[in-house]
């Protein structure tokens, strides 16, 4: 009987060799009990996932969208500084390899090292010393990530491979709405488990009545290739997720926009028009409906002006979806506004 699959054209054992091989310290974190090949790869095909191919879902047009992966750099920057504050990261980080201080953060819904590709254009934007592996529960996803020589592991977020108290901090965040809400109390408390006491975990979602979970429920699940029906967190909800662990939690409102540059104003309309339709799979509609009905569309449904006026706390935010200069181009603007838990691990 052939070993099951792990990755595309990977088994658990080929895969272990390659980590191995290109990244030994992240290798090393792993728990080789829990990284049996068999059991592994049984609760990993367990998960719905839309993430895999446009065959059965929308992941080859997501990874076309994210070719650029600063899209989303103006919120996930704040992610990664509230994950590693300036006192945790460079000398005040945990970890050290060969006497140079390390931050070492697992990116749980990573999809293909978004973030991590993201943070090696912009080095002198991320804490020091940081160091990112990428987790997914897509194969063709961590598969991608591997390819562009980042460390990554397919894990399911409720049962992770690290071992106990391995990472200075753990991000759940651009897809934790995914989680089945069965599944989220555990992958809480999977990301508490591999922290070090003092870690973070960063998580990151949207509001139900936000302008983004709105678009996703009158615009997406009804007009997308396929249907996105999932439940959203709201304030309470993460707090009740990280009352029964050892963890300090705050709520933080982060301004977590879409960017998307090109060389006319038009351009960069037309432009954020297109990846809205590739990362949602929207884009047989917005196709039909054309650029500028598109932005339009865009215009109306991340229209912040409400939502600001609610929130605890002031944020200093654009209200609507805007055009701007940039060095070379233009860039196209909408707003989104994050709710993010920080729960730091206390010691002991």
């Amino acid at each position: 009987m052939p070993a099951p699959s792990y990755l595309p054209d990977m088994t658990v054992e080929q895969y272990l060799g390659h980590l191995a091989d290109r990244h030994p310290g992240w290798h090393r974190l792993l728990d080789p009990g829990r990284v049996d090949g068999a059991a592994t790869a049984d609760r990993l095909r367990a998960w719905t996932n839309e993430f895999d191919s446009d065959s059965g879902g929308r992941g080859d047009s997501y990874r076309r969208a994210h070719r650029d992966p600063l899209v989303r750099w103006t919120g996930a920057r704040q992610l990664l500084r509230l994950a590693v504050p300036e006192a945790r990261s460079g000398r005040g980080a945990q970890a050290r390899s060969g006497g140079e201080a390390q931050a070492l953060v697992l990116d749980a819904l990573g999809g293909d090292g978004l973030l991590a590709r993201a943070s090696a254009l912009r080095p002198d934007q991320v804490p020091d010393g940081l160091r990112l592996l990428t987790g997914d529960i897509s194969g063709p996803m961590v598969a991608a990530a591997l390819a562009h020589g980042l460390p990554a592991v397919r894990q399911a977020p409720d049962r992770m491979l690290l071992a106990d108290r391995t990472v200075d901090a753990v991000l759940l965040a651009y897809g934790t709405h995914h989680i089945p809400p069965a599944a989220r109390p555990a992958a809480v408390a999977e990301a508490v488990r591999v922290l070090r006491p003092g870690g973070r975990v960063v998580l990151h979602d949207f509001e139900p009545h936000s302008p983004m979970a709105d678009f996703f429920r009158t615009v997406v699940d009804p007009r997308a290739a396929i249907r996105h029906d999932y439940r959203h967190f709201s304030r309470i909800d993460l707090l009740d997720l990280f009352a029964p662990h050892p963890v300090a939690v705050r709520l933080v409102d982060v301004y977590d926009p879409i960017t998307v540059r090109a060389a006319t104003p038009d351009g960069a309309k037309a432009a954020v028009v297109a990846h809205f339709g590739a990362t949602f799979g929207l884009a047989d509609h917005l196709d039909d409906l054309g650029a500028d009905a598109g932005w339009d569309l865009l215009a109306d449904a991340f229209d912040h002006t409400a939502h600001l006026a609610q929130l605890c706390g002031p944020l200093a935010a654009p209200a609507r979806p805007f055009v701007r200069p940039a060095a070379g181009g233009w860039i196209a603007e909408v707003p989104r506004v994050a709710l993010v838990a920080v729960a730091e691990r206390r010691g002991g």
